[in-house]
């Protein structure tokens, strides 16, 4: 057999084994492409989940307010949350259209979601007609909690389901992921396997022969050809591997804005509501713990409307910005504040033993607020309103605790000279008269 001949077979096998490996390499990125999709897929169930119950209190907010004071500016948080509510209640069935198990679990939700729409417009209806106490009998009646609990209960099923499938998307993809290391590794040791016999066999066939026929020439002397066959290799593995890390270090990134963004607030980068329950829940059991007590902090931004009217969003963006900054300074370190929605934010405070030790932390938040911030060349007073309600004293009820918070801070609100208040029982007969 020549050498011409053996030289095509070799390069023709080479040729078959390298396009052998682009292949599968191709197919596998692909899965992996596919197994990425299905992981932002369930993130975006996750953040749309999240603001069907931003939407959702805004409804109870808008309602709430108009039945206490009586003023119509509460209505339109009302009407904008049941259309927001709406529409991310549509987009849910969407999105998970493939989905039976939670396609019957937002049928039910629907149900209870009707009743509770019809609830709300019931009282507001009544409240225009200056039918007051009608509305507040129907409030009294609880049945509207009964809806949203159901609601509650039936939306925590479903972040959990979605949680569970996101781990096991998410334990799919780095499997396809270990995968591509895997089929990486292989490639550099079959890479330069193929690279030894290749240099095996251009120097057995191809330049032993030339340097006994050509010992004068001096490119056979140097062995060029030899040297640049060597470089072609590790620059193709060398590119093979920067594109995958490259590729791994993207992933990993999105995979982490994503998981920080479906439980963040996206203006303030506060905590959202996803984990609220949860971490009010571990502060509770926390307290129980070292026979502490624990607060949580209904707040609530004064004149907030009137500002965003007068002077714009961007003039209310940076006044809840500066609002968290504030917050987030004022409290301890152990502490955690939220963003619930809208002007209203919610803090956690833990380990303290007294009233009086919360209260000097309360104080000390009104005072980081003393300072006016400046908005487009005007100085703006910031003032909130504060509701306090402490477990054990009150409930160790994470939902009654941030019920009761919100009660007080309403009081808080109808008396301006009293920017802090307390929960007691007192102020349920109040806000029910």
């Amino acid at each position: 057999m020549s050498i011409r001949l053996k030289l095509k077979l070799f390069i023709a096998s080479l040729f078959l084994a390298a396009i052998g490996n682009a292949i599968f390499s191709f197919k596998l990125e692909g899965y992996g492409e596919e197994k990425l999709k299905w992981v932002n897929h369930t993130h975006q169930v996750i953040i749309e989940t999240e603001l069907f119950l931003s939407a959702l209190k805004d409804t109870e907010t808008g309602q709430r307010g108009y039945l206490l004071t009586n003023d119509t500016s509460y209505l339109e948080p009302y009407y904008s949350g049941v259309i927001n509510a709406k529409n991310q209640f549509e987009k849910l069935k969407t999105l998970t259209i493939d989905n039976s198990i939670q396609q019957n679990r937002l049928n039910s939700l629907a149900q209870s979601l009707k009743l509770k729409f019809s609830e709300l417009a019931g009282t507001i209806e009544l409240q225009n007609n200056k039918q007051d106490n009608k509305a507040l009998e129907i409030v009294k009646q609880n049945r509207g909690k009964k809806y949203m609990d159901d609601i509650r209960h039936l939306l925590n099923q479903f972040i959990k389901t979605e949680m569970l499938l996101l781990e096991k998307r998410k334990g799919d993809f780095r499997e396809n992921r270990a995968q591509i290391t895997t089929l990486i590794t292989v490639e550099i040791m079959f890479f330069i396997f193929l690279s030894i016999l290749t240099l095996q066999f251009l120097n057995k066939n191809l330049f032993t022969p030339l340097h006994d026929l050509l010992i004068s020439t001096r490119k056979i002397e140097k062995g060029e050809n030899l040297e640049i066959t060597d470089i072609v290799q590790k620059d193709e593995m060398g590119y093979l591997l920067s594109s995958f890390f490259k590729m791994s270090e993207i992933v990993n990134e999105r995979t982490e804005q994503l998981e920080y963004k479906a439980n963040h607030d996206e203006l303030t980068n506060l905590p959202n509501r996803v984990k609220l329950f949860d971490e009010i829940l571990n502060y509770i059991n926390n307290s129980k713990k070292t026979n502490t007590k624990m607060a949580v902090l209904f707040l609530d931004l004064n004149k907030f409307k009137t500002l965003n009217d007068s002077m714009g969003h961007d003039a209310g963006d940076a006044m809840l910005i500066e609002t968290a900054n504030r917050l987030s300074h004022a409290i301890r370190s152990d502490d955690i504040v939220f963003r619930t929605g809208g002007d209203e934010f919610i803090a956690i405070i833990q380990n303290f033993a007294n009233k009086s030790q919360i209260e000097k932390i309360v104080l000390n938040i009104l005072s980081a607020f003393e300072s006016p911030m400046i908005i487009k060349g005007k100085t703006i007073k910031i003032s909130i309103s504060i509701g306090v309600a402490i477990a054990p004293d009150n409930s160790i009820n994470p939902d009654e605790l941030i019920k009761m918070s919100d009660i007080a801070m309403y009081e808080s609100k109808s008396h301006i000279d009293t920017p802090i208040n307390f929960f007691d029982q007192s102020m349920l007969k109040r806000s029910s008269d």
